[in-house]
C-alpha cells in the first residue's frame, strides 16, 4: 500500500478516503444551483427584468435596480383587452319613409363622440348638442318632410384610435300636408295694439296633435312678454298676450311647421317667419246708447265722434273687434244683407259708393262716412255699420290704424269668436282653455 504525504510534502498518516454514491452528487449540485437561481431572483427588479449590461451582476447575482427594490417576481399579467366602440344611429344607414318628427340620435358605446354634422340634400346644416359626456348626438326640431340625410363624424375609443360616423336616410312623404293658407300681420308692418298674430292653416290638425303644432311656432318679444296660442278654428290659431300690447313692442314669430307631426298621416309641410312692431296706443269706444264715440290715445281721451248705429233687428255687434283693413271707397249692396232686396226700385234696395271705411268684421261691418245720413248723433237707424259725418269719417280714417282695437257696448248681440280678431272678447282663463300647450313664455329679443 503506497505512503500517502499531506500538503506539505511530509509523509503522514494514511488517509481515509470515502466515496460518495454519485447519485448524492447529482443532488447537492442541483441544491446550490437552486440557491443561486434563488439570489438571482431576490436581488433583480420588481419586474423581473434581465441585468443590464452596464452593471454585470456580481458573483452569480443580479445589479439591484434603480429604486433598490426587491423582492420576488412573479410571471405578468396579461392586460384586459379594451372594451369596443360601438357606434349605432337612428335612423339606421340607408333607412328609408323615416318619421320626420324622430330626429337623429347617434350614440356610442366604449367611447366617446367627438363632433357629428348632419345636413340635408340642399346642404342646409341639422342643428344638434352632444351630450356632455360625448356618449350621444342628437338633432334638435324635427327634419323636414321628403328629404334626404347624411350625417358624418368622429368618434375615440378608449385607447384613442378614431372610428367614422356615417349614414344616410330619406324621410317620409306624408298623405296629407299641413301647410299655410295666411298668416296676419304682414311683415314689417307696425300694427295697433290689439293686433294678434294669426296662422291659418290648409288642413286641420288633429286635436291631440295641436300642441305640437303650437310649439314649433315661437313668438319672441321685446320688451318681454308671455301669451299663449288659442284656436280660434279648427284651421285658424291665433296668439296674443294676456292684456293689449304695450306701444313700441317687437315681436317676431318663427313657424317651423316642416317635418312635424298634425296628425295620423298629417305632417308639417313649411317653414315661416315675419315680425312687425307695435305702433302707438290708440282706442276707440263707441257708446251706442249716447250715439257717440270716444277716441283715445296714450290712455288719453282726444276726440268725441257723433255716431248712428245699427236699428233694431240689425244691430251693430256689442264687443272689441279689431281693426282688419281700411279702404277709401267701398261699393256696398243690398244684396249683402240676409233679407234685403237685391232689385233695383224694389224694397229697401241701395247699391252705395261708401267712403273712408274701417273694417271691424269679416261678416261686414264697417266704420265708415255716410253723408246721407241725418240721425247721426240723434237715433240708430243703420244696418249694423257705425255711421260718421263725412268730416269726422275723414279724420278717423287717418288716425285710425290696423290693429286698432275699437269696442262697441250697449247692443244686445256680442260678436262671433272669429268674426274678424274679436280675441279680446275672451277672458284669459277662456282663452287658455283653447290652448293645448299652453302659455309659452316668450324669450325676450336682442
Amino acid at each position: 500500500m503506497a505512503r500517502q504525504h499531506g500538503r506539505d510534502g511530509s509523509a503522514g498518516a494514511a488517509r481515509r478516503v470515502t466515496v460518495r454514491p454519485a447519485w448524492r452528487r447529482a443532488v447537492q449540485l442541483t441544491a446550490v444551483a437552486a440557491a443561486a437561481t434563488l439570489l438571482a431572483a431576490g436581488c433583480g427588479s420588481s419586474s423581473g427584468s434581465k441585468p443590464s449590461a452596464a452593471a454585470p451582476a456580481a458573483n452569480g447575482s443580479s445589479a439591484p435596480s434603480a429604486g433598490g427594490s426587491s423582492g420576488t417576481t412573479g410571471a405578468t399579467t396579461p392586460s384586459a383587452p379594451a372594451t369596443p366602440l360601438v357606434l349605432s344611429a337612428k335612423p339606421a344607414d340607408g333607412a328609408t319613409n323615416v318619421d320626420p318628427s324622430t330626429g337623429i340620435q347617434i350614440s356610442v358605446a366604449g367611447g366617446k363622440i367627438e363632433s357629428v354634422t348632419a345636413q340635408d340634400g340642399k346642404g342646409d346644416k341639422v342643428n344638434g348638442a352632444l351630450a356632455a359626456d360625448g356618449s350621444s348626438w342628437s338633432s334638435t326640431g324635427t327634419l323636414f318632410i321628403s328629404s334626404s340625410y347624411t350625417v358624418t363624424g368622429k368618434a375615440v375609443d378608449g385607447t384613442g384610435a378614431e372610428k367614422d360616423i356615417s349614414a344616410k336616410f330619406t324621410t317620409m312623404t306624408p298623405q296629407k300636408r299641413l301647410g299655410l293658407q295666411s298668416y296676419f300681420p304682414d311683415d314689417g308692418t307696425t300694427v295697433g295694439v290689439g293686433q294678434p298674430v294669426s296662422v291659418t292653416f290648409t288642413n286641420p290638425p288633429n286635436a291631440k296633435d295641436r300642441a305640437n303644432v303650437e310649439k314649433a311656432m315661437t313668438v319672441t318679444t321685446t320688451p318681454h312678454v308671455d301669451g299663449a296660442w288659442s284656436w280660434i278654428t279648427a284651421t285658424q290659431v291665433d296668439w296674443r298676450p294676456q292684456n293689449f300690447w304695450a306701444s313700441g313692442t317687437k315681436v317676431s314669430v318663427q313657424m317651423n311647421l316642416n317635418g312635424v307631426k298634425a296628425g295620423d298621416v298629417t305632417y308639417g309641410s313649411f317653414t315661416k317667419g315675419f315680425s312687425f312692431t307695435v305702433g302707438r296706443d290708440q282706442r276707440a269706444v263707441v257708446d251706442t246708447a249716447h250715439f257717440t264715440m270716444h277716441v283715445f290715445q296714450d290712455g288719453k281721451e282726444i276726440k268725441q265722434i257723433p255716431t248712428d248705429t245699427g236699428m233694431k233687428g240689425y244691430s251693430t255687434w256689442n264687443g272689441t273687434m279689431v281693426v282688419l283693413d281700411k279702404q277709401p271707397m267701398i261699393e256696398m249692396k243690398s244684396c249683402s244683407v240676409p233679407g234685403f232686396s237685391c232689385t233695383p226700385g224694389v224694397g229697401n234696395y241701395y247699391d252705395l259708393k261708401v267712403y273712408d271705411d274701417v273694417h271691424l268684421t269679416t261678416s261686414g261691418t264697417y266704420v265708415h262716412a255716410a253723408g246721407w245720413d241725418n240721425s247721426i248723433g240723434t237715433d240708430n237707424t243703420s244696418h249694423g255699420c257705425v255711421h260718421l259725418k263725412p268730416a269726422d269719417a275723414d279724420w278717423f280714417y287717418n288716425f285710425i290704424n290696423v290693429g286698432d282695437p275699437v269696442t262697441i257696448t250697449g247692443e244686445p248681440d256680442m260678436v262671433h269668436n272669429g268674426n274678424g280678431f274679436t280675441d279680446w272678447n275672451e277672458s284669459w282663463q277662456t282663452w287658455l282653455a283653447g290652448s293645448a300647450a299652453g302659455v309659452s313664455a316668450a324669450p325676450a329679443g336682442q
